[in-house]
């Protein structure tokens, strides 16, 4: 770096990290980004496993957030999407519940659907009406947990209970929706507006789109931080580097432990997610939809046949399916378990499925932040010098990833202003 400018380090290159470092890119400033780990992305990794991509857990992408929209190329990411609705799976069958706007047809044929009954459907209509408008997370509104708004709103128990719990039990990677009704505000609202999709050759799709462009000395991996000191990062292996301006673009695991006074004294509480993945040369069912379990019983909340989405996601003659289970269990017979469950939904077909791998995200989500999202964001800057990022400073979503990562580099560069 120029010795006449002050060096600016970012702890981490996830997507906050390497959003903080575009917004300084753009402002012409000089940064290096150290990562612990081989690769960019943080949570939002793929693995290439015998001709495979895997995401390092079912992540789906929300086209409608409005930071995603700003900051990311789509035509670059190549996005597919889902079909607009899901199958539950209850009581030995598989229920479709069709967005009536999009699938009329499909809607019109369930009508009679136990699942959802005509007072469900209309209550639905009403309340995509009242977020039709919401573009950001609502500051202003009454913060109470997701369960209970949706029983305020009048929902039956048997539509919470067997679509409402499952579905979005996934997106809080929590089936009990103790998350803040703001936050479920928001997500319902960007789900609406552009459904949801995944990246055609996997979700780093995302990180690599915001490092393109970057100089590629920014970006140093395998460069593990073990300690941060006013002015001074300090590595795994000993060596010390001079910073003026510190952002920790980390976890909130990662940054308590750096940090612990500043950024927080308490060990975050976070939550879990399972993913596992199967394979089959036998054509599974055709379709772009998400299954969820209605039963409620697991331990699969929900599952997908991902190479229907995307067939560059597995080899010529190869199907791709993720099973995702909520929390972190230690079963050593847990693909076995899985594959018991899925024989239910998919038929017989399942016992040809061959497990490809497992991945457990011990630190998916952050708890406290899920929970109680308040009215504002968390200050980027902590101390002279010290700046965080992170979801965690926002709200738990790829669109507060970013929005944190912005924030930090205007703190930084009011500070050198």
């Amino acid at each position: 770096m120029n010795s006449h400018e002050p060096d600016i380090a970012i702890i981490g290159a996830g997507v906050a990290g390497l959003a903080c470092g575009r917004r300084l890119f753009e402002a012409g400033k000089k940064f290096v980004i150290y990562e612990a780990s081989d690769g960019i992305g943080g949570r939002l990794r793929t693995d290439e496993v015998e001709g495979f991509r895997l995401d390092r857990g079912f992540q789906v992408f929300l086209p409608a957030l409005p930071m995603a929209k700003a900051m990311l190329n789509y035509d670059a990411l190549d996005l597919r999407k889902f079909y607009r609705g899901a199958q539950v799976c209850w009581a030995g069958k598989r229920h479709r519940l069709a967005d009536p706007l999009y699938h009329p047809t499909d809607a019109f044929r369930s009508l009679r659907d136990p699942v959802v009954s005509w007072k469900d459907k209309w209550l639905m209509l009403l309340l995509r009406k009242h977020l039709f408008s919401l573009r950001e997370l609502p500051r202003d509104t009454p913060e109470i947990a997701t369960i209970d708004y949706l029983r305020d709103w009048g929902f039956s128990d048997v539509f919470i209970n067997h679509f409402l719990r499952p579905f979005f039990g996934g997106v809080f990677t929590d089936r009990e929706l103790m998350a803040s009704s703001r936050l479920f505000e928001f997500l319902f609202a960007m789900c609406d507006r552009g459904g949801t999709a995944i990246p055609a050759l996997g979700i780093q799709a995302v990180p690599q789109e915001l490092a393109k462009g970057l100089p590629v000395e920014s970006i140093k991996l395998n460069h593990r931080v073990v300690s941060v000191a006013p002015g001074e990062v300090t590595f795994e292996d000993g060596r010390k580097v001079r910073a003026d301006h510190i952002i920790m673009a980390t976890s909130e695991a990662d940054a308590s432990r750096l940090v612990p006074v500043i950024v927080n004294p308490k060990s975050p509480l976070m939550r879990a997610t399972t993913c596992l993945y199967f394979t089959t040369a036998n054509p599974p069912p055709p379709e772009r939809i998400l299954y969820i379990d209605g039963d409620l019983h697991g331990p699969v909340n929900h599952a997908c046949v991902v190479s229907n989405l995307a067939p560059e996601r597995a080899p010529a003659g190869e199907h791709l399916i993720s099973a995702s289970v909520l929390g972190a269990p230690s079963s050593s017979d847990l693909s076995e378990v899985v594959i018991e469950q899925m024989r239910l939904w998919f038929g017989d077909d399942v016992d040809q499925w061959r497990h490809l791998r497992t991945y457990q995200i011990l630190n998916a989500q952050s708890l406290t932040r899920q929970l109680h999202v308040g009215d504002g964001s968390l200050p980027a800057k902590v101390a002279d010098g010290l700046y965080r990022c992170g979801d965690y400073c926002e709200d738990v979503s790829l669109n507060g990833m970013l929005t944190s990562g912005c924030k930090a580099a205007s703190a930084c560069l009011d500070a050198l202003a």
